[in-house]
């Protein structure tokens, strides 16, 4: 017998294993997501002779349309099948799922990030369009200039992150997200366990990163990073104005040293010298409505996007 259907609470720990079969993240990173996400996320599954066999989150979030407006969304999250089910369209099946879900909830649209370029054709088939592009940067430590005196990075909690990436954001078609998920790209940035790592001359850290609140020659923006490696920092985001984008690089690398650097930024800005456009999310809408306001053609600003 199978079933599709909305998970249920005593199901955590099994959905937790299937989480950690598929992707092999650690213990702390998923217990991490269930304590941020678990009372707002939706977990649909796929369950093969009572036994978890597909599953993926929904998660909250609200698309700001060009020129005004809001439409609500909702964000495919984690779409994992356990390696001894796949090849059986498990996946595919459930996605045609979260069509009929988030119709009877009233949905305007929903959202992915694909894990790798291959996947984009895999969305594509089952209605989903590319929507969101981002701007990416990798920089070498000794392409940084010096960082200004006077110039700050410094952390920030979740609400005060989102107030000033918001306020950044303002008229631009992009993604809202609630305190929630910042909490959650925190969470993903900060120290685990106290584990440190060596890095260049010598010099320890813990490995993490966090949410920055960044002040440059009287601009403010904001920065959220994590680091992929022992020597280098991936900005998952890095809001500021363009001409001071690099001035804000070499105020973080003071914080967050690294060999290498990774930066991504909105498209819809000028970037960086050297900087590249890459396609980054999709949309499936179902709002006739917002799809037109939203406009044929209009790539928007997804950011974070928990990848």
């Amino acid at each position: 017998m199978l079933e599709m259907r909305p998970g249920r609470p005593e199901e955590v720990p099994a959905q937790k294993a299937l989480w950690k079969a598929a992707f092999g993240d650690e213990d702390r990173y998923i217990d991490w997501f269930y304590e941020c996400c678990g009372a707002s996320a939706d977990v649909l599954e796929v369950v093969e002779e009572g036994r978890l066999a597909s599953m993926l989150a929904l998660l909250p979030q609200t698309l700001t349309l060009p020129g005004g407006g809001t439409a609500s969304g909702w964000y495919i999250y984690a779409l994992a099948t356990d390696p001894g089910a796949r090849s059986k369209g498990y996946g595919r099946q459930l996605l045609r799922f979260v069509d009929g879900y988030l119709a009877e909830r009233g949905a305007d649209c929903v959202t992915t990030v694909p894990a790798e370029p291959s996947l984009f054709k895999f969305f594509g088939t089952v209605g989903f369009a590319p929507c969101f592009s981002t701007r990416k940067l990798e920089l070498l430590k000794s392409m940084l200039q010096p960082a200004a005196e006077g110039d700050r990075a410094e952390p920030v909690e979740p609400g005060e992150y989102n107030t000033i990436r918001r306020r950044l954001l303002e008229g631009a078609p992009a993604v809202d997200y609630p305190e929630e998920l910042i909490r959650y790209q925190q969470g993903m940035g900060r120290p685990s366990g106290g584990i440190a790592v060596r890095y260049g001359r010598g010099r320890g850290r813990l490995s993490g990163g966090g949410l920055y609140r960044l002040s440059v020659d009287g601009a403010e923006g904001c920065a959220a990073a994590e680091y992929t490696d022992g020597e280098s920092v991936l900005f998952k985001e890095l809001l500021l104005s363009p001409d001071k984008m690099g001035r804000g690089l070499a105020a973080l690398e003071r914080v967050l040293p690294g060999a290498r650097c990774y930066v991504r930024t909105p498209a819809l800005w000028d970037g960086m010298k050297g900087s590249y456009l890459q396609p980054f999310g999709m949309i499936k809408w179902y709002s006739a409505e917002k799809r037109a306001l939203w406009g044929e053609g209009t790539h928007g600003y997804m950011g974070l996007g928990f990848d």
